[in-house]
């Protein structure tokens, strides 16, 4: 997926004034990115409309104008797009009580290589970019996953009628099929790696 750019951003003064038209476009779009895993785990699909509003989200709430700050969050944010070949997705470990998230985090280190997406006999394992510098004793709470494909993947996902995303970590397992909405707004990210 092509990457964002200063000419892609709003500047803020101008977002300000359309920030209300654009909240209810991603709004929808997360609707059907969204993905409950399991009652302490869900995901977020990204698209370039989802990171989009999330850049132009924190120069409204820190008034961001310079040129230099913007390609500071743009190096930042665009590593949550895909890459050629891709889907990525952000992983929210959600459990509402603190030291019970704490406990739970300590058990599934490891855990942003272990969510596969299962279709068609494939099996599409996930990464984290540019990590490897975790904790070996603790994992935090939201992780930006990648799902690379190969061609033959690719052909098979867009014929798929049926994908199961799994956690696959030796302390935790749990699988959701994912909903018709969010396989058809995969498919078409998908379709434009062809």
């Amino acid at each position: 997926m092509k990457k964002l750019s200063i000419e892609d951003l709003l500047p803020y003064d101008q977002y300000v004034k359309v920030q209300f038209k654009f909240l209810q476009e991603v709004i929808e779009e997360k609707k059907g990115l969204r993905v409950t895993i399991s009652d302490k785990m869900t995901g977020l699909f990204e698209s370039k409309l989802t990171v989009w509003f999330q850049i132009q989200e924190m120069i409204r709430a820190e008034q961001i104008t310079r040129e230099d700050y913007l390609e500071e969050m743009l190096e930042v944010y665009n590593d949550l797009l895909p890459e050629e070949k891709e889907l990525s997705m952000t992983l929210f470990i959600e459990i509402p009580n603190q030291n019970e998230l704490r406990a739970f985090n300590k058990t599934i280190v490891g855990i942003e290589e272990a969510v596969q997406l299962h279709f068609d006999g494939e099996i599409v394992q996930s990464y984290e970019p540019g990590e490897g510098e975790e904790d070996e004793d603790y994992t935090q709470s939201v992780h930006y996953l990648h799902f690379p494909f190969s061609d033959e993947q690719i052909e098979k996902f867009l014929k798929a009628s049926k994908v199961t995303l799994k956690v696959n970590h030796q302390n935790y397992h749990a699988e959701t099929i994912l909903p018709d909405k969010t396989l058809v707004q995969l498919k078409k990210q998908l379709q434009q790696e062809l």
